[in-house]
């Protein structure tokens, strides 16, 4: 048998394969443009969009609304403190601790670091640390 007289090889067969690798050539290339000539927005799309941008820049913008309150707030409650307290703040805030983590300490290590701000205070604020009235001087 030669190759030419197999059924597998006949001219129809090759013929059909052919025409049908041809085809899902064109399909595919076709689609392709097809694809390309298309808007990639419908007017849809681009409401949706619109509506998606606009809620994104109200959120931002309050977002830095607050973030603006916040600071105005956290610049008056500053303002408001006295040289003492602002000198304590500065203490914790250099040592990483807020009023809340000094509260739930151990009491030595709450009296050590109460301590230590204290003697921040008297030399800030340059008391004479040998006279005794200066702790009655400081408040806290």
């Amino acid at each position: 048998m030669r190759i030419g007289e197999s059924s597998f090889f006949s001219s129809q067969y090759v013929s059909n394969a052919t025409n049908s690798v041809s085809s899902s050539a064109e399909t595919g290339f076709s689609a392709i443009l097809d694809e390309e000539e298309k808007p990639t927005f419908t007017f849809g799309d681009e409401e949706a969009l619109e509506t998606r941008k606009n809620e994104y820049e109200a959120s931002q913008k309050a977002e830095k609304s607050a973030s603006h309150d916040d600071i105005i707030s956290k610049f008056l409650e500053y303002s408001d403190m006295t040289l003492a307290e602002k000198i304590r703040a500065t203490y914790l805030d250099d040592h990483n601790l807020t009023e809340e983590q000094l509260a739930a300490m151990p009491e030595d290590e709450r009296k050590a670091i109460e301590d230590a701000i204290q003697e921040a205070i008297k030399q800030q604020l340059g008391v004479d640390q040998d006279t005794g009235s200066s702790e009655e001087a400081i408040a806290v």
